[in-house]
């Protein structure tokens, strides 16, 4: 061999420990290059990932460049600590295996020597059980702290670690103030955003980030999130609700809700913040229909064509229906409304808004290069449709050919004396029709083709189509074809909306829709909606 090199990297890293610091890195490499310098063999390059898992290989930049370096053959040999220090996932050890295997790579545990498949693949499986195993008993350790009335990790508002003791939490008294306060506001009638709305106006700090916002009471009633739902301000620590899976494709953790009589609980009557007349309250609102339907995930079809599109111009958030009046519907920023830390506390007229867009798509889709394209997909159509139900033309001309030769072949006969009577008459007679037959049914099927051509009609009915999508997406009651709006909804990835100088309205239509319409700006009364390449068209509202 002509050359070797190390490749170490850093194993699993939880709680930095002797065996998973920077120092473990280095423990590493070093016995690498004492198995180099043992067998006589030269160092190329070093490789690392530092404080990666090896459970999956998404993020591993430094198995990438190893895997490249292979691929340009740079060395002949890649040597580790143990080939667990590839991957502990079976199926990606067997696929950087297979890599370097191809390459003509020997894998070289510094402790075992040369690898060979039965060796990779049971490193693999032994890598794969370790992970199941430690999985299990972090699990099993934590579910102890929690029957002991210990936490589990993490903080909740109101509580703060005792420190010197692991797993302890005490009650923080100003937070505990101000969950009392939210419980009593919301048993008393107050909505969770006005509660979020007086907490953010007081300069109240929140459990996390910069903002109180009406999902931080809510939270989730499948997860038992959120300050309103926690059962720990009732004296009962809750745990183990979710589990967390390896996404595969994404190499990051994913939580998905266990079933609730799997969750653990413990009693700790010492940690209770509210009394359990104050919780029952609560608990019954939270349990109404409007709020069970609410903090429950939405499967809703969205009912207007931009629904989950409208973002807020200043903050980023969300925009939802602030009041309908008649036909005019309002839309305002959901984070104004929910904790006022936003300044947009506009009323914006998404009927307008909606209008205008759609007549800014119907006016730039009547240019001469978009009716060119429908003019041609629908006499395209128009053949496919009419050459659906009609005979395949090389079987007609078999047909003929067949008909022809049964004709000419019957009537040598007769000419030659073999044949004679009225029955031979008789069926060279039936020879020629169905020849005729043939030959008519071919000749119908080419005229067919010649006859379908440029409809001077097609251009009337795209301007027809064009408006009656228009008037079917802005109808007042917000019922439009589910395919049309579908159809729009897949070319828009998000509607900015802002207030503008001079009271109006900015709009911007974000992505796919932008690149059907050409236009920077569409006007709507006195203000402007923006989008990515459009002229301003003429006329407002």
């Amino acid at each position: 061999m002509k050359i070797r090199w190390s490749f170490a990297r850093n194993g699993l890293t939880r709680e930095p420990t002797a065996l998973q610091s920077d120092r473990s890195i280095e423990d590493q490499v070093e016995l690498c290059r004492s198995y180099l310098k043992r067998e006589g063999y030269g160092e190329v390059a070093v490789f690392e990932d530092r404080a990666m898992t090896s459970e999956t290989l998404i993020g591993r930049i430094g198995l990438a460049q190893l895997l490249e370096a292979a691929r340009n053959r740079r060395f002949d040999a890649v040597v580790v600590e143990c080939v667990d220090r590839i991957s502990r996932d079976s199926g990606d050890l067997h696929q950087v295996s297979k890599l370097l295997r191809f390459s003509e790579i020997d894998i070289i545990s510094a402790n075992e020597g040369v690898q060979n498949e039965i060796q990779i693949g049971v490193r693999g499986l032994m890598g794969t059980l370790f992970l199941k195993d430690l999985r299990e008993k972090i699990h099993r350790g934590m579910v102890g702290n929690i029957r002991e009335g210990l936490s589990g990790g993490g903080k909740a508002y109101g509580y703060t670690p005792i420190p010197g003791r692991p797993g302890e939490l005490q009650v923080e008294p100003n937070e505990a103030d101000v969950i009392r306060r939210i419980f009593h506001e919301y048993a008393g009638g107050a909505s969770p955003r006005q509660i979020a709305h007086d907490l953010k106006a007081e300069g109240i700090l929140p459990p996390r980030g910069t903002k109180w916002n009406a999902s931080t009471l809510n939270g989730s009633a499948d997860r038992g999130y959120g300050i309103l739902r926690n059962a720990i301000y009732a004296g009962v620590l809750v745990w183990d609700r979710v589990r967390m899976v390896l996404d595969p494709v994404t190499g990051k953790r994913v939580s998905r809700v266990k079933a609730r009589e799997e969750w653990k609980h413990a009693e700790v009557p010492h940690l209770r913040i509210v009394d359990e007349e104050l919780w029952d309250a609560v608990q019954k609102r939270l349990s109404r229909p409007s709020h069970a339907k609410s903090a429950g995930k939405s499967t809703r079809t969205p009912t207007r064509p931009f629904s989950g599109l409208l973002k807020c111009g200043c903050c980023g958030s969300g925009m939802a229906i602030h009041d309908r009046k008649g036909s005019a519907i309002r839309i305002a920023c959901s984070t104004s409304r929910e904790s006022g830390s936003c300044d947009n506390a506009g009323k914006f007229r998404l009927d307008l808004i909606e209008n205008e867009i759609f007549s800014t798509l119907h006016d730039h889709l009547l240019h001469p290069a978009y009716l060119e394209q429908y003019v041609s997909a629908y006499d395209e159509e128009r053949k496919a449709l009419a050459g659906a139900g009609k005979p395949d033309q090389g079987k007609l001309q078999r047909a003929v050919a067949e008909a022809r030769n049964l004709f000419e072949r019957r009537l040598k006969l007769y000419e030659r004396g073999v044949l004679d009577g009225p029955d031979v008459e008789a069926k060279i007679l039936e020879a020629k029709n169905g020849l005729r037959a043939a030959e008519v049914e071919l000749a119908a099927l080419d005229e067919r083709d010649e006859d379908i051509t440029f409809n001077p009609a097609t251009p009337a009915r795209y301007a027809s189509a064009l408006r009656d999508l228009v008037t079917s997406l802005t109808s007042p009651d917000g019922k439009s074809d589910s395919t049309a709006r579908d159809t729009v909804r897949e070319l828009v990835a998000e509607i900015v909306v802002s207030p503008s100088e001079d009271d109006g309205i900015l709009v911007k239509v974000k992505r796919h829709l932008s690149a059907l319409i050409s236009s920077p700006d569409v006007q709507v009364g006195g203000s402007m909606v923006a989008e990515e390449g459009l002229e301003p068209p003429t006329r407002g509202l």
